[in-house]
C-alpha cells in the first residue's frame, strides 16, 4: 500500500496532497473514468508516487520543468500529480501541438524532460503502462515515511495564455493560486464528494484543468472525454456513468444544442449543475439551457489564465441582464480603474479597466519581466476588459481596445452581439470596430444567416434591419453587415476578431474571410 499521510482536518495545500488523503480515507472510491476504465483514488495515488520516483531516477529535481502531453488519460493525470509531488513544475501542452511547437515550448521554459511524443533535441520520458499499474511499492520510500508535499508558495504550473492577439505568454501559477481557484469553484457551485463531473475540454487549458482538479480535491469522480465531436460518446458517458455536472465552453454547448436540439433535457434531474467559461455565453444559449435543464444550477465563470474563476454567475432562474458575470468569488478581489490614470473608480456603474486580485493571481510571466510589470501591479492583474460594478456584481462590456466611440457614446461590440444573437434570423454573429472617414469609429457586423441555406438571404437582411431598429439605440446599429459561412473562433469558443478586422482592412482579406460585399443598414452611424 502506498505511503499516505495521516488524516487531518487541515485543508490540503495541493491537489496531490488531496488525492493522497482520499486514497487513505476512501481508497476504493472512483477518482477517474478514463478510456472507459474506472481508476480508484488508491490506484491514482500509486501511479503518482511511481511517476514521481521515475522522475527522480531520471535526474529531475525540485523546480525543474516537465512538459506534459495533455491527453484525457490516467497517464497524463498521474504524470501531472507525480510531477508536482516531485517538486517539479508541470507544463501541459495540447494534444495536437506539432513537434516543432513542442520543441519551441521546451526551449522557452527550459524543460528538463518531455512526457509524450518524441520531441527534437529532447529525451522523451514516457509513462509506461506497466509502471503506472504497478503501484508504488517497488519505487516508493518505506511505507512508514510520509511524502513531502509542495508548499503553497512553490511553483505548480506554467500555462500558456489563450488570448486572440499576439504571442502566447507563459503564466506562472503556484500551488496556493491553484488551490484558491479550486476553493472559488467549490464554494460557488457547491460540489460534493458524490459528484460525477464530465470534463471533455482540453486539459492543458485552465478551464478544464481546474475542473479536473476541483473534482479530485472534493473526492468526487471525474469522467474524461476528448471533446464533444462524438455526441454518442458524450451522451453515453452521461448515461452510463450517471454524470451529475458538466464543464463546457460556449461553443461546445452551442454545438450540442444545434446538433441534438433538446436531448440534453433527457437528463434533467440527474444533472445537478452545468458550468461554462472561457468566453461570454450568448443569451440564446442561456435560455436554451434553462428550458432543457430547469432543475439544474447553471453557472458562467469569469476570469483569465492569470487569475481564473474570480467571478461566478448563477443564471438558472435569473433574467438576463447583459454583461453581468456575477459577484467576486471567495478568494477574489475586483477593482475598476480609470483606463487613463489608473485611479480606482468607486462609484457603481462607472466603467473602467477590470483589475483582479486575491489568492488566485499568477506569480508573473515566465521569462518576461516587462510584461509582468505591465500586467501585475500591487497583487492585481490588470486586464484589458472594460467593466463596472453594480450592487456587488461585476459587469463586463468587452475589451477596452474594441470599444467604439460613436456620436460621443462608448459602444462595446460584445453588447451589440448579445442583442443581435437573439434575432431568430441569425445563427451566429460577431461585431467589430470599424473605421469611418467622416465619423471616426463605426461598427461592422458579420453574420451567419439561419435562413440563407433556404434561399431567403434578402428577406433575412431586411428582417435583421427591422430587428435592430426595434432593439438597439440608433448609435449602436452596425453601419455595415457581411455574410460568413462561420464565425472564426478560438479553440474555446471566443470570437477570433483578427480575421474579421483584416477583412475590413481590404487588400482582398474580405474575400479570404468569405465575406460578402458590405451592405449599409439604415439607422447606423453612416
Amino acid at each position: 500500500m502506498p505511503s499516505v499521510p495521516a488524516p487531518t482536518d487541515a485543508p490540503a495545500g495541493s491537489v496531490v496532497e488531496a488525492v493522497a488523503r482520499w486514497a487513505a480515507e476512501r481508497p476504493d472510491a472512483t477518482a477517474l473514468v478514463a478510456g472507459g476504465e474506472e481508476v480508484s483514488y488508491t490506484r491514482l495515488w500509486a501511479c503518482a508516487r511511481s511517476f514521481s520516483a521515475l522522475l527522480g531516477s531520471r535526474g529531475v529535481s525540485a523546480g525543474d520543468r516537465v512538459a506534459l502531453h495533455a491527453t484525457h488519460t490516467l497517464s497524463y493525470v498521474a504524470a501531472y500529480l507525480g510531477t508536482t509531488l516531485a517538486g517539479a513544475v508541470a507544463v501541459p501542452y495540447e494534444e495536437g501541438m506539432p513537434e516543432e511547437g513542442v520543441a519551441e515550448l521546451v526551449r522557452r521554459v527550459g524543460a528538463a524532460c518531455v512526457v509524450g511524443p518524441l520531441t527534437p533535441d529532447v529525451a522523451a520520458l514516457a509513462l509506461a503502462p506497466d509502471v503506472a499499474a504497478s503501484g508504488s511499492e517497488d519505487v516508493a520510500p518505506d511505507g512508514t515515511a510520509a511524502p513531502l508535499f509542495p508548499a503553497p508558495g512553490d511553483l505548480a504550473e506554467l500555462l500558456l495564455t489563450t488570448g486572440t492577439t499576439g504571442r502566447s505568454k507563459v503564466v506562472e501559477l503556484t500551488h496556493g493560486a491553484v488551490m484558491a481557484v479550486i476553493r472559488n469553484i467549490s464554494e460557488a457551485t457547491g460540489i460534493q464528494g458524490d459528484n460525477v463531473s464530465l470534463v471533455p475540454m482540453p486539459l492543458n487549458h485552465v478551464f478544464a484543468l481546474r475542473r479536473l482538479q476541483t473534482g479530485l480535491v472534493a473526492g468526487a469522480t471525474v469522467v474524461l472525454v476528448n471533446g464533444v465531436a462524438s455526441l454518442k460518446r458524450v451522451f453515453g458517458a452521461i448515461r452510463d456513468r450517471h454524470v451529475t455536472s458538466l464543464a463546457l465552453v460556449p461553443s461546445a454547448l452551442a454545438y450540442i444544442e444545434r446538433t441534438t436540439r433538446d436531448f440534453l433535457g433527457s437528463f434533467d434531474g440527474q444533472i445537478r449543475f452545468v458550468e461554462s467559461s472561457s468566453a461570454p455565453l450568448p443569451a440564446a444559449t442561456r435560455a436554451w439551457l434553462r428550458s432543457v435543464l430547469p432543475s439544474a444550477r447553471l453557472y458562467n465563470s469569469y476570469g483569465c489564465t492569470e487569475s481564473t474563476a474570480c467571478c461566478m454567475l448563477e443564471y438558472s432562474h435569473r433574467d438576463d441582464d447583459g454583461a453581468c458575470v456575477g459577484a467576486p468569488c471567495a478568494t477574489a478581489r475586483i477593482k475598476i480603474l480609470d483606463p487613463a490614470t489608473g485611479a480606482e473608480l468607486a462609484a457603481d456603474g462607472e466603467a473602467g479597466r477590470v483589475a483582479i486580485g486575491g489568492g488566485a493571481v499568477m506569480r508573473g510571466y515566465w521569462g518576461d519581466a516587462e510584461a509582468t510589470a505591465a500586467t501585475l501591479r500591487d497583487g492585481y492583474v490588470y486586464t484589458n476588459d472594460l467593466g463596472f460594478m453594480r450592487d456587488g456584481e461585476l459587469y463586463v462590456r468587452g475589451r477596452i481596445d474594441d470599444v467604439a466611440i460613436i456620436g460621443g457614446h462608448n459602444v462595446s461590440p460584445v453588447e451589440v452581439e448579445d442583442v443581435i444573437a437573439r434575432c431568430p434570423l441569425v445563427e451566429e454573429c460577431a461585431c467589430v470596430k470599424d473605421a469611418d472617414p467622416i465619423t471616426g469609429d463605426a461598427l461592422a457586423l458579420f453574420v451567419v444567416w439561419s435562413g440563407e441555406k433556404d434561399g431567403r438571404a434578402d428577406d433575412a437582411r431586411e428582417g435583421l434591419t427591422r430587428f435592430m431598429r426595434e432593439h438597439l439605440e440608433p448609435f449602436k446599429i452596425p453601419a455595415t453587415v457581411r455574410s460568413l459561412d462561420a464565425i472564426p473562433r478560438t479553440y474555446n469558443g471566443k470570437v477570433d476578431r483578427k480575421p474579421l478586422v483584416a477583412a475590413l482592412a481590404g487588400d482582398g482579406a474580405g474575400e479570404r474571410a468569405g465575406a460578402a460585399p458590405a451592405q449599409a443598414l439604415g439607422g447606423g452611424a453612416r
